[in-house]
């Protein structure tokens, strides 16, 4: 059903030829009721009575009619509880991932590939030692090139986290709703089985990214600390990503949302101008971007020890004795964000049928 009419009423088998006599294509490796239901999601008006009237002047639907039979209509099954639908969501969150090779690979491969690259532009460029000229000469430590380097290790950790939940949670989206909708599973135990499943491989991706960076561009923080900023920075990113992904129609609005979601991070985490040089009326923006958050952690972890650090820090608003404040804030962004696209999805799919 769609706005009161009916686009299609019969046995599953029929879907597929119905709606290909009518050139809407359901791909072989996809459910077709799920292809039905994002069709009609993502159709306009015009579209859906264009397929309401070719179902209702259908062969098909005259020959339901002669064998139509009235039936009560089979009540709303009951929830089986949150821990079993969290246990269950999570099972098939892992076994989706699993299944999912190519993704799996292309992540871990792209996030290889760039942190070899990134290794080799910035090798041992924090290093102080001015005597190190292996591969490039150098006469003298550059602590604004040190300041590029971790500045692209916060950039990676969030795109990296941000780019596949856009791409991926869009496509993903009207199964939830179809379920969801038919009262299978409630919508807290979904995300927290999605977070369950994405938190470890945002945490896998960020090791493996300081494993191949740190010793090859001779960082002088703390690692295990350097490693918890940009996993913070990713999950705030991710958490921003999902959000959006949760209030645009498909995954192309997700990826033309993107620049206004990784742009202002950029723009308002200090690195081209300073806090108080920008409008005041629009300096507000810089509370909600995690990038500006997690950047001051790596800097403080990074600077605080490293002559010409104390420098860095005043130019970036980055305090040490306000560090706690910058991871409370990054949780809190995690949250909020993964709170507020859980609400929106929520009331997508309440209104879904009705």
């Amino acid at each position: 059903l769609v706005a009161g009419q009916v686009v299609y009423h019969g046995p599953p088998s029929g879907i597929r030829p119905h709606f290909a006599a009518l050139d809407q294509i359901c791909p072989e490796d996809y459910n077709p009721s799920d292809f039905v239901m994002f069709m009609i999601q993502m159709g306009d008006d015009e579209a859906n009575n264009k397929l309401a009237t070719a179902w209702s002047s259908s062969s098909n639907r005259r020959a339901l009619q002669e064998n139509f039979e009235v039936t009560e209509l089979p009540s709303i099954p009951k929830r089986k509880g949150f821990a079993t639908e969290l246990i269950e969501l999570s099972k098939r969150e892992v076994q989706n991932t699993i299944r999912d090779k190519a993704t799996l690979g292309a992540r871990f491969g792209s996030t290889i590939f760039l942190m070899v690259l990134y290794a080799i532009v910035f090798f041992r460029i924090g290093s102080t030692d001015a005597t190190e000229n292996f591969l490039v000469d150098r006469e003298s430590y550059d602590i604004q090139s040190h300041m590029g380097a971790l500045t692209t290790m916060g950039i990676a950790g969030m795109f990296g986290s941000a780019q596949p939940l856009l791409l991926t949670f869009a496509s993903e989206r009207p199964v939830f709703m179809r379920e969801k909708a038919s009262n299978l599973y409630g919508s807290v135990p979904y995300f927290l089985s999605k977070t369950a499943v994405e938190f470890p491989l945002l945490v896998t991706t960020q090791l493996l990214s300081w494993l191949i960076a740190y010793w090859a561009m001779g960082m002088q923080g703390n690692f295990f600390l350097l490693w918890l900023g940009t996993t913070l920075i990713a999950m705030a990113a991710a958490s921003t990503a999902l959000m959006v992904a949760c209030m645009v129609a498909d995954a192309k609005q997700a990826m033309e949302a993107a620049p206004a979601l990784f742009v202002p991070q950029i723009l308002f985490a200090g690195f081209f101008i300073k806090m108080e040089l920008i409008p005041p009326f629009v300096r507000w923006i810089q509370y909600i971007c995690s990038l500006k958050w997690g950047m001051n952690i790596l800097l403080i972890t990074e600077f605080a020890d490293v002559q010409g650090g104390e420098e860095v820090l005043e130019a970036n608003d980055a305090h040490e004795d306000d560090l706690w404040i910058y991871y409370i804030v990054l949780i809190g962004i995690f949250i909020v964000f993964r709170v507020i696209g859980m609400i929106a999805l929520e009331r997508k799919a309440k209104a879904l049928y009705n």
